[in-house]
C-alpha cells in the first residue's frame, strides 16, 4: 500500500526600492502526494530534449496522465533556454532566463486564448540556446493515478 504525504512549497519575494522593503511570503500545501522525482539534465543546443513525458504508462522520465500535481523546472545555465509545454492540441513556448524557473501545479493546459477548454498536458521539452548547451533541474510531485 503506498504512503501519502503532504507536499509544501514556499515562495518568498523581496525587493527594496527607495529604502522601502516590499514582498510576500506564500506557502502552499498539496495533499496526497505519493511520488516525487528530481533530476539535473544537460540539454544540448539546437534540438528539443524531452524532459517530462505524460502518458498512460509509467516509465523513465514519464508520468501517468493525471498524476502531476506540481512541476518546477529551473534553468541552471548562464544563458536562456526555450521551454516547450505541449498539450493535447498544440504547444506553447516559454523563454526561461538564466537562473529562472517555470512552475505550475496543474495538469491542464490551453494553447489558445480564444476559448478556455483545457486539455491534458502531454510533454515538457527544453532547448538550450547557448552553443555549448544548457543544464536544467526539475522537481515533480505526483499522486498515484
Amino acid at each position: 500500500m503506498p504512503k501519502y504525504a503532504n507536499f509544501t512549497y514556499f515562495i518568498r519575494e523581496r525587493v527594496k526600492l527607495e529604502g522601502v522593503e516590499r514582498g510576500t511570503n506564500v506557502e502552499m500545501r498539496i495533499p496526497s502526494i505519493s511520488y516525487a522525482d528530481n533530476r539535473v539534465m544537460n540539454i544540448p543546443s539546437g534540438s528539443m530534449t524531452e524532459v517530462i513525458n505524460v502518458s498512460s504508462l509509467p516509465g523513465a522520465g514519464q508520468f501517468t496522465s493525471g498524476s502531476l500535481k506540481y512541476v518546477r523546472i529551473t534553468n541552471l545555465s548562464d544563458d536562456s533556454i526555450n521551454l516547450q509545454v505541449s498539450g493535447s492540441t498544440s504547444e506553447m513556448n516559454y523563454l526561461v532566463e538564466a537562473s529562472g524557473s517555470f512552475v505550475f501545479s496543474t495538469r491542464y493546459v490551453n494553447e489558445t486564448f480564444s476559448d478556455f477548454n483545457y486539455g491534458e498536458l502531454q510533454s515538457i521539452k527544453a532547448q538550450g540556446l547557448d552553443s555549448a548547451g544548457s543544464t536544467i533541474g526539475y522537481f515533480v510531485a505526483a499522486t498515484e493515478e
